[in-house]
């Protein structure tokens, strides 16, 4: 276990008559006999102050820079009830991981729906719920405080523990989500500077949030409007700013973020690549869920699907549409301009007035319809694949680099961790770069949340990284067009760019 950030110190008081000292200083003596150069301030004073007169308490220090302040204090020794809530307050989900100080084990961990999905699944249209409505912005601000207590009841369930034992929490999330849990205007994120209310929030209150984790909160920096602490948080995570060598870090979602560099320089952007790896764009498109169809194949011309739990398939989700289209390209079901070939097969019949490939058939799925994926939400994914791979283009070029100068690229999110890496490089979603390149990072958000939670990172190393980065506007650079028609065909214009897919397809 490194040296967390937040500590309680059992203290043992010498109490003689002839002292005059005061009650706080000798608790900041006794601490200073430890080891531990503290202040308190008097608002700790006005609430613990009946404690400090004991004989024997507990107290709890945060770090602030080089010095610690006293947040709380207890009576008798309760050294060992010391715990932390790492957290990653995702648009859809929110992940919480509970975390033992003593030991430095993780108790428990636990994932639930973002009570803001009420609002809109989309972070526009919450984004435009709470324009010009303060009232809104509470109701935003108390379903995320909601959603984030209802973790803490779950996980403290599974430790067996109390909420109010959790000394200090470390959230994680986009620019965004941090400002609907501070209450702050959002709108300001979407329009014209583009320039946030608070980049860096560093410490507030969970008891003024309305938490049931009373004790200090830390949420993550952000670079910019759309480039977030869950980024920064990620890039802490993987140690790509503390290496030599050069990489790429893609965060590719609903929003493609990335960042390129390493210990020297950082350079960074963000940009929508559409809701099309959700499955929203198609009609019988779903999330990662039960019954979604996760993987395809296509072997002699005879299509084979998986689905999430081995259910009748439901839908279509995020992996599978990768899958589908890989297959389809390499099969010559698809042609590299992303059209259908109805020659091909049997499968790909005139549906909806328009052509689409049919993966499950009225005998193979759930509800007894056939479900298909159609020419348009092949037109509409091919926007979020060029798109994605556009903004790698840019980046690349504007740090004159070439894809061989890069040592390592980090895949991470949700997507990143199910997403099949040869199907994904197949469409030309992600650089056709040398397989051991490819690192899958997972929740890398979560993993640097908690390692500032166990003092790994520091909250100045991650102020610090946050201001680095410089940040690109990708619409703005000049060969942004010409790249997104560029990539517009599978897996891109130039199959020189991927030689590994050109080898695959058919002749």
């Amino acid at each position: 276990m490194t040296n967390p950030w937040i500590q309680k110190r059992y203290l043992t008081m010498q109490d003689v008559d002839t002292d005059h000292t005061d009650d706080v200083q000798r608790c900041l003596d006794a601490l200073a006999a430890q080891g531990v150069e503290a202040e308190m301030p008097i608002s700790v004073v006005q609430e613990y102050y009946e404690v400090l007169r004991l004989e024997t308490f507990t107290v709890t220090v945060l770090k602030k820079a080089c010095r610690w302040e006293v947040v709380r204090a207890e009576p008798g020794d309760t050294t060992l009830a010391c715990y932390g809530a790492a957290v990653d307050l995702g648009s859809t989900t929110v992940v919480m991981r509970l975390v033992d100080f003593a030991s430095g084990s993780v108790l428990a961990e636990d994932t639930v729906r973002n009570g803001q999905r009420a609002y809109g699944d989309e972070i526009l249209s919450r984004i435009f719920y709470t324009k010009d409505n303060p009232e809104h912005r509470k109701e935003i601000q108390a379903v995320t405080v909601e959603t984030l207590n209802t973790l803490v009841d779950s996980v403290c369930a599974q430790a067996g523990i109390l909420p109010e034992q959790i000394c200090t929490m470390v959230i994680s999330g986009n620019t965004t989500m941090i400002h609907f849990l501070l209450g702050l205007d959002t709108f300001c994120l979407f329009h014209t500077p583009f320039r946030p209310v608070v980049k860096h929030p560093g410490l507030v209150w969970g008891r003024e949030l309305g938490l049931s984790v009373a004790g200090p909160v830390y949420c993550f920096p952000s670079t910019a409007n759309y480039l977030g602490g869950d980024i920064i948080s990620g890039l802490l995570a993987t140690g790509l700013t503390q290496r030599e060598e050069t990489s790429l870090f893609l965060d590719i979602g609903t929003n493609g973020e990335m960042v390129l560099g390493n210990r020297e320089y950082l350079i960074g952007g963000a940009g929508a690549a559409g809701p099309a790896l959700e499955g929203d764009i198609s009609k019988s498109g779903m999330r990662a869920r039960p019954g979604a169809v996760d993987s395809v194949t296509i072997a002699d011309n005879q299509l084979t699907i998986t689905t999430i739990a081995g259910e009748k398939p439901k839908g279509i989700c995020g992996s599978g549409i990768v899958d589908l289209l890989a297959q389809m390209l390499l099969a010559g079901w698809m042609n590299r301009q992303g059209v259908l070939q109805p020659e091909k097969s049997q499968r790909i019949r005139f549906l909806d007035e328009q052509w689409a490939v049919v993966y499950a058939d009225e005998t193979e799925s759930a509800d007894g319809q056939p479900l298909y994926f159609t020419q348009e939400d092949i037109r509409q994914f091919t926007e979020t694949k060029a798109a994605a791979h556009t903004m790698v283009a840019v980046l690349l070029n504007t740090a004159g680099l070439g894809l061989e100068n890069i040592d390592r690229i980090y895949l991470a999110g949700a997507f990143g961790r199910h997403l099949n890496l040869e199907s994904a490089i197949t469409i030309g979603l992600y650089p056709d770069a040398p397989r051991e390149k490819f690192r899958n990072v997972g929740n890398s958000s979560l993993e640097g949340a908690c390692d500032l939670l166990c003092g790994r990172i520091s909250p100045e190393e991650a102020d610090r990284v946050a201001r680095e980065i410089y940040y690109l506007e990708f619409a703005m650079q000049e060969t942004f067009v010409e790249e997104m028609r560029a990539a517009s065909f599978y897996p891109h214009t130039n199959l020189e760019n991927y030689p590994t897919v050109a080898a695959k397809l058919p002749q």
